[in-house]
């Protein structure tokens, strides 16, 4: 077990090695790599902002291609708290050459687990949820090298307040 915590006033965890430094990889590489993470959202993730910054989503997880890719071209897991239903919401989020898109949100329980897989093969990512298909992307891109995203809270605003999220 590992608790990701994100202090206050900031956006990322505090880590040796950053995301972007993990999940490298040489596109067509591999045959088929597999990121999976088993995430509880802790009680610390309730959270209140104001305005439709509350609506940002919050990066849990997943990969860019190539070295300016993060908001050019990546796809990863998402997270936001929805305070109307006392949930946590998460879907996949994507920059298509730029453009930001991202799918209808699944739902949970704070402190109910939840299974994320990513399958990747060459430039084809899909997305699983507790074991469940979710969502499906390729990548049209010349870049030769895949990074790590990592765990980011916001948009624009950093945590409200300590963020504890634990991977299993």
């Amino acid at each position: 077990m590992k608790r990701q915590l994100i202090l206050k006033g900031f956006h990322r965890p505090f880590t040796l090695i950053p995301a972007c430094f993990r999940n490298i990889s040489r596109i067509r590489s591999y045959k088929k790599q597999i990121i999976a993470k088993t995430i509880t959202f802790t009680d610390s993730c309730r959270y209140y902002l104001t305005g439709n910054d509350q609506h940002d989503w919050n990066k849990l997880f997943g990969i860019c291609f190539g070295w300016n890719g993060i908001h050019k071209n990546s796809a990863r897991f998402v997270w936001r708290y929805n305070p109307g239903t006392d949930r946590i919401e998460i879907t996949t989020y994507y920059y298509i050459d730029g453009q930001r898109v991202f799918e209808n949100p699944f739902t949970l329980q704070i402190n109910e687990p939840v299974k994320l897989v990513i399958e990747r093969e060459d430039n084809k990512l899909w997305f699983y949820i507790n074991d469940e298909f979710f969502d499906y992307i390729e990548f049209e891109t010349q870049c030769k090298f895949t990074f790590g995203c990592g765990l980011y809270f916001g948009g624009n605003r950093r945590a409200p307040q300590g963020i504890t999220i634990i991977e299993m």
